[in-house]
């Protein structure tokens, strides 16, 4: 498996029989891999997640899109695109290509911030992107807000308790200070996570 850092939160994963696309926000996007289908993701409609660029992306193998429900409001002019899928949290989507030689299940996780979480399982590995979910916690924030914000980062990510991870890609956002890797950290600590990938730094 190899995976590419493109940007902000953005990453191609590219696995023996399918690539998949996270978040792609800016830089330069590699190109489709021949022969093998690619499978674009988009967790929210923040501008940092979601760039329309990836409609142009065009190559050799079948595309597929996986969005977050809340970006189908931008998505009036592109509803009828082929392989074009919504998904709102806490929802299983399966995919299948090549005759049934490729399978992908999809699982969505609720975020803290907008959208949704994605956790995939293909080729005996599991993956997962956090989108914007995270441990937001803030200096600024008041009490109230960040118990709140604790106790639904951990109530969201409760599923993820106790799973073999081959790669976790995670916000560590310099922006909330000492609390910067509060939910990257608390990740690995409650997962077993062979490659971990910091993203979303501001």
């Amino acid at each position: 498996m190899k995976i590419t850092y493109i940007g902000h939160s953005g990453f191609l994963a590219e696995f023996s029989n399918c690539c998949c696309l996270f978040d792609y926000y800016e830089g330069k996007i590699p190109e489709p891999v021949k022969d093998k289908p690619l499978f674009i993701f988009v967790s929210h409609r923040h501008q940092d997640h979601f760039n329309p660029e990836i409609f142009h992306i065009t190559g050799p193998g079948e595309i597929h899109y996986i969005l977050s429900f809340d970006t189908r409001r931008y998505m009036k002019d592109r509803l009828e695109l082929p392989n074009l899928h919504f998904m709102k949290a806490e929802e299983t989507l399966t995919l299948n290509w090549n005759e049934g030689a490729g399978s992908m299940k999809v699982k969505t996780l609720r975020s803290t911030d907008c959208g949704v979480a994605f956790l995939i399982h293909t080729e005996n590995k599991t993956i997962y992107h956090a989108g914007d979910l995270n441990w937001w916690v803030w200096p600024g924030e008041s009490k109230q807000y960040n118990n709140n914000m604790t106790a639904n980062f951990k109530r969201y990510t409760e599923s993820l308790k106790d799973l073999e991870l081959f790669a976790a890609f995670l916000p560590l956002d310099p922006r909330q200070e000492e609390w910067y890797d509060k939910g990257f950290s608390y990740i690995l600590e409650n997962t077993t996570t062979r490659y971990a990938f910091p993203m979303h730094f501001w």
